[in-house]
This record gives structure tokens, sequence and C-alpha cells, in this order.
């Protein structure tokens, strides 16, 4: 079952670090024409300035949960190294279990946002900023979905630990 679950966070998280390269590039290229037409040709575009933060916030939604994934977010180390390792699995999954909590505020509040929201429209691209709100509560799924795998992980290594 694991590695059912395992297959589908590597696929989901490859679909993911794709995109946020496509937008990282989409976001660079829209930013570098709005340069050239603002200063070279004296013509600025007026969504050229909306579309660049859109992508923005979607890199960062994304690469959030790109990065929960490998656990490479800010951890207080100097906290965790000083318990013993049966301390240090508690303290773990403590953090997984409000970071669950955590994200299921954000997933609730993100949907509310993008169902609010989805009428509403950028005023210069004229882009529903629905789809510009959906990044959350995606994102926050995303979350949740690598917080469980990192968890029942962490619960087999420690289950691991105690037979040997």
């Amino acid at each position: 079952m694991i590695r059912f679950f395992t297959a589908i966070e590597k696929g989901l998280n490859a679909g993911v670090r794709w995109l946020v390269i496509l937008l990282m590039l989409a976001m660079t290229g829209m930013v570098f024409m709005q340069v050239v037409m603002r200063y070279v040709f004296n013509a600025p575009i007026g969504w050229a300035e909306e579309l660049p933060r859109f992508a923005f916030v979607g890199i960062s939604f994304l690469g959030a949960a790109a990065l929960l994934r490998r656990e490479k977010h800010i951890q207080v180390m100097v906290f965790f190294d000083r318990f013993p390792s049966a301390l240090q699995w508690m303290a773990r999954f403590i953090s997984h279990i409000g970071a669950l909590i955590c994200i299921g505020f954000f997933f609730k509040g993100g949907v509310g946002i993008t169902f609010d929201e989805w009428m509403q429209l950028a005023p210069a691209s004229q882009f529903p900023m629905g789809w510009v709100y959906m990044v959350i509560p995606v994102s926050a799924f995303l979350m949740m979905i690598c917080t469980l795998i990192n968890l029942t992980r962490n619960i087999r290594e420690l289950i691991a630990e105690r037979r040997s």
C-alpha cells in the first residue's frame, strides 16, 4: 500500500516540479518582455505585470509542497538533537500531526477563498482570480499527501529500528 502512495507522490511531485519550472520560465519571459517593451519601445504592457506576479505566487506555493516531500523545510534541529532517539521520533511524530492540522486549516481556507473569488477578474489581464487562488488548496492537498507519506515512513523506520 505504501508503494502505491509513494508512486502517486513521486508522480505528483514530478508534475509539480515541471509546473514550477514552466511557471519560472513564463515569469522570466514575461518580465523580460515587459522590461524591453517599457524601456526600449516605451510601450508597457499592462498584463505583463500581473501575470508574472500570479506565476510567482504559484511557484511559491507549489515549491513549498515540493520541499515538504523531501522534508527540506527549515527545522529546529538544535531542539530535536537534544532529545534521545525515542523522543526525537515522538517529537517528529507530533510535528507531523501538527503540520497536518495546520495544512487542514490552510486547505479549508484556500477552498473558501477560491470559491469567493472565482468570478473576480484581474484588472489588467482579465484573468479569473479563482484560478490564481486555486493554488492554495491544490498545494495544501499536495502537502497533506507528502506529510502523510513522511509520517508513515517515520513510523516504518521506528518499527524497523525496534525490531533490530
